[in-house]
């Protein structure tokens, strides 16, 4: 497990907490030798810490954390003052003014951020834990209270499950880093909303806003604090405003104060609309960070240590997956394979490994196929090892559907969706009725997303695609000009957008949406064919041209589908090669073939009995 040491400490710098006063010293050594941690334990941790090649390289770091260890020890630690530090560690001599001379200050935040390296890689597993507040130079010693630490009940998953019934969680109030009164107003609503949704989240018991109240003191700790409020998980957020910009965000912390994962939203956003953006921006994190693992879910059992273990690569590996550039795909994929190789019993890495193989398929690579069995054997082993889990059946789906199996896709995601309401099940869902031409009834599971999580990326970029297929070409340009409510756009709706403006032959507006996304789309040929492509479609075909020669986009080796090809091929009103290559693309069965019966690009050869023929015999219900 990798622990992120004093992450959590970080927000006591932002908001100055200072403890200069005796009663303030007097807390925090009573809470110095707590958690049953005694002398022995303590003395042994320390002689660990001295000895490790980090600390070893580094002896005033070392004679720091051995006197105020030791001064705690010896009941001194009310002496553990910036100026008895100087004299005693750094040697200085009177007049020595700390205000003056910063080396204890400095070698604290050095010492810190030693600890934390320690933590995270040689001293994961050990049984003490020492580590200091920002502001205080006493020392805190606290037990290693991992998951994996608990008992493991028999679910024949070793300890992926503890029994239990599923995950208690106390939400604190979010902080207000600004001081300006649409940052408060919105700190005080999405602790309230993330509370609210919170509570009606399947799997999820949330402590009483009262209790955590009762347990929260200035300076709190958070294995103490979840401790006294029975929790295993905590939520603690910010709010910063820039301009009616806010960014807000919330943070997952385990029982032993380390951060599991953090979730950031972007929003221009006015005090009227502030309400709504707050539920949204609830909704989307509860549906990134609830669990999914249907034991969990139902309250059959709590997460364990692997689940534990595993947890921050996956919500990293799903940031990563929503972030969309091939780049990201191929870094969730690697992260969704670590915590695979982590937790090989845990379903929602291996849905993590489909849904990357999936994405990485339908953005113009040479070969899918390989990347579409990938997916399904990875959606069929999540389904063995949890078939109650809604997402593996989502994925399952999107991969027959990729090789044409429209009847036993379109029946696992009703099966998916009779078990329950998840946020990727439903826009996976309406993008397959979008491909089947039924319109109304992807626009209404597509809706369902929306109401979900809008700052999704991938929320966006399927809904520019839905926008762009039906042909709603000016309702998605004035959609999408609005102000950022839900975020910046990514690369790949951009793109779309470039295309709605050529398609409306809004030249300047497709030439400003090409260039934004160029920067982006040096190293990845596919999206350099979507560049050139709308380039044709407006007309400056040279240019376009000039790009196919450069990047060799036209070539038979080319890395890029040939669905790609095709398209850029008729940009280039080369209706001919536009079919020859369609024809190896589906000999070769490739995965964005799904899209040939609904996309406008093809309308000129629509009528070819060439491309109906293709149509036909992969898309027989559009």
């Amino acid at each position: 497990m990798i622990f992120k040491v004093n992450e959590l400490f970080e927000r006591y710098d932002q908001i100055g907490f200072k403890c200069r006063n005796l009663e303030g010293y007097q807390n925090l050594v009573e809470a110095s030798i707590s958690d049953n941690c005694d002398e022995t334990e303590v003395r042994a941790e320390l002689s660990r810490i001295l000895q490790s090649p980090l600390f070893m390289q580094s002896d005033r770091l070392g004679r720091f954390l051995r006197f105020t260890v030791e001064s705690v020890l010896a009941g001194k630690g009310e002496s553990l003052k910036e100026y008895v530090i100087g004299i005693e560690v750094y040697d200085r001599k009177p007049p020595y003014h700390p205000s003056q001379d910063s080396i204890v200050r400095t070698e604290a935040r050095r010492l810190r951020g030693k600890l934390k390296e320690y933590y995270e890689v040689e001293g994961k597993e050990d049984a003490v834990f020492i580590y200091f507040r920002p502001g205080t130079y006493i020392p805190i010693f606290r037990r290693n209270k991992s998951a994996s630490s608990l008992p493991v009940i028999a679910h024949n998953n070793g300890d992926l499950l503890i029994e239990g019934s599923g995950v208690p969680v106390a939400v604190l109030p979010f902080l207000d880093l600004s001081n300006l009164p649409l940052s408060s107003q919105c700190a005080r609503g999405i602790t309230d909303e993330i509370t609210h949704h919170l509570t009606l989240t399947e799997g999820v018991r949330v402590v009483s806003t009262a209790s955590v109240a009762q347990g929260i003191a200035i300076p709190y700790d958070i294995p103490s604090l979840s401790q006294k409020l029975g929790v295993l998980n905590i939520l603690e957020g910010t709010v910063r405003e820039d301009h009616k910009r806010l960014r807000i965000t919330a943070r997952v912390l385990g029982a032993d104060g380390f951060q599991l994962s953090s979730h950031r939203f972007e929003t221009e956003v006015d005090a009227e609309s502030l309400l709504h953006v707050q539920e949204q921006i609830a909704t989307a994190f509860v549906c990134r960070a609830r669990p999914e693992q249907s034991h969990i879910r139902k309250r059959r059992a709590t997460p364990g240590a692997l689940i534990y273990a595993a947890y921050p690569l996956i919500l990293h590996a799903e940031a990563l997956l929503d972030e969309g550039s091939v780049s990201d795909l191929q870094a969730a994929l690697l992260k969704f394979q670590e915590a695979r190789a982590v937790a090989p019993m845990f379903a929602r890495p291996h849905c993590g490994i489909s849904h990357c193989s999936i994405e990485l398929a339908l953005r113009g690579a040479s070969s899918s196929a390989a990347l579409i069995a990938e997916a399904k054997a990875a959606a069929l082993r999540a389904i063995e090892l949890d078939p109650e889990m809604i997402e593996s059946y989502s994925c399952l789906a999107s991969a027959q559907a990729l090789e044409w199996d429209w009847s036993n896709a379109e029946k696992n995601f009703l099966y998916g969706i009779k078990l329950g309401l998840h946020v990727s099940s439903s826009r996976r869902y309406a993008m397959f009725l979008a491909s089947l031409g039924r319109f109304d009834e992807a626009w209404h599971h597509l809706e369902i997303a929306q109401r979900i999580d809008p700052f999704s990326n991938r929320q966006k970029v399927a809904r520019a695609k839905f926008l762009h297929i039906t042909r709603r070409y000016e309702e998605g340009l004035r959609e999408f000009s609005q102000p950022l409510i839900y975020g910046p756009y990514p690369v790949e709706a951009r793109f779309l957008l470039a295309l709605m403006s050529a398609h409306l032959e809004n030249k300047e507006r497709a030439k400003q949406l090409i260039e934004s996304i160029r920067p982006d789309s040096g190293a990845y040929l596919p999206m350099m064919a979507g560049v050139a492509e709308v380039l044709a479609l407006i007309g400056e075909k040279e240019q376009a041209s000039q790009i196919v020669n450069v990047f060799k986009l036209m070539s038979p080796d080319a890395m890029i589908s040939r669905f790609r090809q095709a398209l850029l091929a008729l940009a280039l009103d080369n209706k001919e090669h536009s079919l020859s290559v369609l024809t190896q693309a589906f000999e070769d069965r490739e995965a964005e073939l799904v899209w040939i019966g609904v996309d406008p690009r093809f309308d000129s050869i629509r009528e070819d009995p060439r491309f109906a023929r293709l149509r036909q015999g992969c898309c027989p219900g559009s």
